[in-house]
C-alpha cells in the first residue's frame, strides 16, 4: 500500500483567508505577540487602543506605554504590508525542496535584497527550531559528506576536496529501514574529537544502539558507549548498510546545486540546515502555520548586520 505525505494546506485555502484581509493577517501576528490576549509589557494591563498611523501599534489604556506588533522578534522592524511578509513565510515554509530569494522576489513583488533578507530570516528559524535536537533511537547510521563548491585544483577529491566537510547523523526504526530524523554539523575536520562532541550533544546512546558506519576509525571512539557496525560497505548493493543515509545526502547536494546554484561558505551552513529541516518536517502536513507561529514567539530581533556578523562567527568557529 502506498504511503503519501499529509497533504500541506494549498495557496487557495491561504489566500481565501489572508489575501486582502488585513485584520486576518494582523490577527495572525497578534497571537504570536499576545497567545492569551493583550497584556501590557510594563503596568499588565489587560486593554488597549490601536494608534493609527504608526503601523501596526499597541498602546497601554493604562499606562500609554505603546507596543509594537512584530517588536522583539525575528522581523521586528519589518517594511513588508503583513500579507506579504506572511506569505513569504508561507511560501518559503511549505516548498518541498527550496525557494530561491530570486523566485521570492518574483512572488512577492519586493526588491532583490528584500527578498533574500526574507530567506535568510526563514533558514534562521528553521536552524534554530532544529538546533537542540536529539536523535532518539535504536539504531543510527552515520558517514562525513564534503558539501560546496568544487576544489580550485583539479583532481582533489574526499579528503583534499576544499569543500565543507559536515558530520551527518541519521536515526532509524529498524535497522536500515524506516528513516526518522536527520542530524549535520560543519567540522573542521574529520577526526574522533569532533565525532564524540557531536554524539554527545545530539544522539542518545546506550550499548543496545547501533551504530552503522563505512569503517572509519574515527567512530571507534564510541564502542564503549554504542554498538559500532564499523566495516566497509559495498556501495554497489542496492540495500546497503548506509542507504537511507546516502540517499539523504545526495538529496540535500542536489538541491542546495539544483535550487540556489551558488552558495557562499558564509551562507551555506543555513542552507543545509534548511534542507535538513525540510526533511525533518516532511511530515508536518497542515500544521506549518502553527508552526511558524511557535518559530517567531521565540525568535528574537536580528538585523541584517547582526546576521551577517554571527554567519562569520560560526564560519570561524568550525573552519578554525
Amino acid at each position: 500500500m502506498t504511503r503519501y505525505k499529509p497533504k500541506k494546506d494549498s495557496l487557495v485555502e491561504f489566500n481565501r483567508k489572508y489575501a486582502n484581509n488585513d485584520e486576518a493577517c494582523e490577527e495572525y501576528f497578534f497571537q504570536i505577540r499576545y497567545p492569551d490576549g493583550y497584556v501590557c509589557e510594563k503596568c499588565g494591563c489587560t486593554h488597549y487602543k490601536k494608534i493609527t498611523g504608526r503601523g501596526y501599534c499597541y498602546s497601554c489604556s493604562s499606562c500609554g506605554h505603546q507596543q509594537y506588533l512584530l517588536a522583539g522578534t525575528i522581523f521586528q522592524d519589518n517594511k513588508l504590508p503583513l500579507y506579504k511578509l506572511l506569505l513569504g513565510l508561507f511560501l518559503f515554509f511549505t516548498a518541498n525542496k527550496g525557494i530561491s530569494a530570486m523566485e521570492m522576489r518574483s512572488h512577492l513583488d519586493v526588491n532583490y535584497k528584500t527578498a533574500l533578507l526574507l530567506c535568510r530570516k526563514c533558514r534562521i528559524l528553521m536552524s534554530q527550531s532544529t538546533a537542540d535536537k536529539v536523535l532518539d533511537a535504536m539504531f543510527y547510521e552515520s558517514d562525513v559528506t564534503y558539501i560546496g563548491g568544487p576544489s580550485k585544483e583539479p583532481g582533489h577529491r574526499g579528503l583534499a576536496t576544499e569543500k565543507q566537510p559536515y558530520l551527518i547523523v541519521l536515526s532509524t526504526g529498524q535497522d536500515n529501514r524506516y528513516p526518522e530524523y536527520v542530524k549535520a554539523k560543519p567540522v573542521a575536520v574529520d577526526n574522533s574529537a569532533n565525532v564524540n562532541e557531536m554524539f554527545e550533544s545530539c544522539v542518545k546512546m546506550s550499548p543496545d544502539r547501533v551504530l552503522n558506519t563505512d569503517g572509519k576509525t574515527t567512530y571507534n571512539i564510541l564502542k564503549d558507549r554504542m554498538t559500532v557496525v564499523n566495516q566497509k560497505v559495498d556501495y554497489t548493493d542496492k540495500n546497503h548498510r548506509l542507504k537511507w543515509l546516502n540517499t539523504i545526502i545526495g538529496n540535500i547536494q542536489t538541491q542546495i546545486i539544483g535550487i540556489y546554484h551558488g552558495v557562499s561558505k558564509r551562507d551555506l551552513p543555513l542552507f543545509v540546515n534548511e534542507q535538513v529541516y525540510r526533511y525533518n518536517h516532511r511530515k508536518t502536513g497542515r500544521n506549518m502555520l502553527n508552526k511558524i507561529n511557535k518559530y517567531l514567539r521565540l525568535s528574537s530581533p536580528m538585523p541584517r548586520k547582526a546576521i551577517i556578523q554571527s554567519l562569520d562567527q560560526a564560519m570561524a568557529s568550525f573552519t578554525a
